[in-house]
């Protein structure tokens, strides 16, 4: 406790620094794992609602009461601004990756917790960070972000499911600031630029000391307290929920138990997921008692899973060594599922530009749920463009979103499709639906400006308020308002554009009261 005291007292004296004396000691304590207790201890979210009373809710004695106290510091509101503060900062600075099919499955995975949680209802935003380490997180409000390690690592959907369970867990249970005060939001707003700092450290130490600029010397100490209590509650509501969308309850203590012997032979990658989740002898045998109490239940991998992990598998191995994987699993038959080899060989190969080979792999796939899955569509409808076969590749797309109308890396793919093809119409309408589906999507308001950018549309009015729109929903407050007012200066030369003026004109107030606020 006293090293990481003081480090903590090392962060904040660092605000007072020069840059690169800042970057030192972030990479200092990165290189410890105290950033990432930083980062446990402060970055858990707040919600209403109660456990369910069953043989999770009383299987563990001696358990604080956590959250009533909680609540009484930060409203759901400031938690949920709070929570969405860090999040845009992170993205800001490039750390999302902007993987469509695999925030698809995030999303619908983590929210079916939700369902059976007391805060069934409450939407919960799930994200990827680009870290190869082994980890994830909850930020107040319902914001849960997953490394690109974690998924690579886990052996099974249920493992993954123990993690993502546990962290919607936290949420339940009101894991908040016990000693933040919120007198004034300029104070808790500061944390969030801590909160990012610490989480950017791990993926580029640069970002994580601009990030932390605002962070300010709050007593981030005190949260430590029961933090080892926070991880066994968030075990017993994980388990329950995971159990209720049918997953063995055993994945999760034997996830955690893989990670401490991992650690036993030397892995950072293990390291960097048991300091921001503290496992005890004590906490693995409360979840294994609680797991031996329930029939088994084996829900099978599902296969949006299997994809996705084979695409983090190529991030986090890179293009070579990932075809070099797939040729040796394959060739030996150790795979739980040929198909999904053959789509993250087939995607490993297209990267590495072997776009033939790419494409001859992936029409070895066998299976009909494999082939019509949105994911081995949407990496078929990208070979289509390299080949310029564009109308096959519209048709495609076509048909892919009649059948997953929500699934948004479709409708990038086509968008993309159609700026490709310069068929500057479509793109429009398709990005119409795309801000009236997704308006808080800074990723739509660019695709938005870049397709009425000087290069193709040139239209100034509605480059200006896309842009200004994606630094909005971003928190580049001055930003939306500089490209706002250049978008009012500009004259109309579409129809609809009076639309867009009168828009912008009632957004404006809205811009500088966020920025006086």
């Amino acid at each position: 406790m006293k090293l990481l005291t003081n480090s903590i007292e090392q962060l904040y004296r660092s605000l007072r620094k020069t840059p690169q004396e800042q970057l030192t000691d972030v990479i200092d304590i990165s290189r410890r794992g105290l950033l990432k207790q930083v980062l446990a201890a402060t970055t858990y979210g707040i919600a209403m609602g109660s456990c369910t009373h069953n043989v999770f809710a009383d299987g563990v004695s001696g358990l604080p009461d956590l959250g009533d106290t909680d609540r009484s510091n930060l409203s759901p509101y400031q938690a949920s601004l709070l929570g969405k503060q860090v999040i845009l900062s992170i993205y800001s600075h490039g750390s999302m990756l902007e993987d469509f099919d695999a925030l698809d499955y995030l999303n619908k995975l983590g929210n079916e917790f939700v369902s059976y949680s007391p805060l069934a209802g409450q939407e919960f935003n799930f994200y990827l960070i680009k870290d190869k380490e082994i980890n994830a997180f909850a930020l107040p409000g319902g914001y849960i972000c997953a490394n690109n390690g974690l998924i690579y690592t886990t052996l099974s959907e249920a493992e993954l499911s123990g993690v993502m369970a546990h962290e919607v867990g936290h949420v339940v249970q009101h894991h908040i600031f016990r000693n933040l005060s919120v007198q004034n939001r300029a104070q808790w707003t500061s944390v969030a630029g801590l909160i990012a700092g610490a989480l950017l450290a791990a993926v580029n130490p640069g970002l994580a000391v601009v990030a932390a600029q605002g962070g300010q010397g709050l007593g981030i100490q005190n949260m430590l307290s029961f933090s080892r209590d926070y991880e066994r509650e968030a075990d017993r509501v994980g388990q329950n929920l995971m159990y209720k969308a049918g997953f063995d309850a055993h994945a999760m203590p034997e996830f955690f138990q893989r990670m401490q012997n991992a650690y036993r032979f030397n892995s950072n990658d293990a390291f960097a997921f048991l300091q921001t989740h503290p496992v005890t002898l004590e906490r693995l045998s409360e979840a294994e008692t609680r797991a031996n109490q329930l029939p088994v239940k084996m829900r099978q991998d599902s296969i949006d899973f299997l994809l996705v992990r084979e695409k983090c598998r190529v991030r986090q191995i890179g293009n070579d060594g990932a075809i070099k994987f797939y040729n040796e699993a394959i060739s030996k038959k150790r795979y739980v599922s040929l198909d999904a080899q053959l789509y993250g060989l087939s995607l490993a190969k297209f990267l590495n530009k072997s776009f033939a080979d790419s494409k001859a792999t992936l029409n070895k796939i066998s299976s009909s749920v494999y082939k019509s899955n949105p994911i081995v569509i949407g990496l078929k409808a990208r070979q289509l463009i390299i080949d310029k076969s564009y109308d096959l590749a519209d048709k495609l797309y076509d048909a892919a979103i009649h059948d997953y109308p929500r699934h948004k890396g479709l409708w990038m793919g086509q968008l993309e499709l159609f700026l490709v093809m310069k068929n500057y119409v479509a793109s429009a309408h398709r990005l119409d639906i795309l801000v009236r589906n997704f308006p808080e999507d800074p990723d739509v308001w660019d695709q938005y400006a870049i397709l009425y950018s000087d290069v193709r549309y040139d239209n100034a009015v509605r480059y200006h308020y896309g842009l200004g729109t994606e630094y909005f929903v971003l928190g580049n407050y001055k930003g939306a308002l500089d490209q706002y007012q250049a978008s009012l200066k500009s004259r109309p030369k579409m129809a609809g554009d009076d639309v867009i003026h009168e828009t912008v004109s009632s957004r404006i107030p809205m811009v500088i009261r966020a920025m006086k606020s």
